[in-house]
């Protein structure tokens, strides 16, 4: 599936357990995404939730590096 993030312009395809953008590769675990640099997003029913910088998915791009 592709995805559209519109608060930071980025695609997001999602194939099973791998969630890949121009920047980065998550890999799911659990209800948990994680990449190689250490961040982790929690996935609750409604949203997502950076834990490593406390975006979520309502007022932001959670998968986005942030800099």
């Amino acid at each position: 599936m592709i995805e559209f993030n519109r608060y930071s312009g980025n695609n997001y395809l999602t194939t099973g357990n791998v969630k890949q953008s121009n920047d980065n590769t998550f890999v799911k675990c659990g209800n948990v995404w994680v990449d190689n640099q250490g961040t982790v997003i929690e996935e609750t029913k409604t949203q997502f939730n950076n834990l490593t910088t406390g975006i979520n998915s309502t007022f932001g791009d959670p998968f986005a590096e942030v800099k």
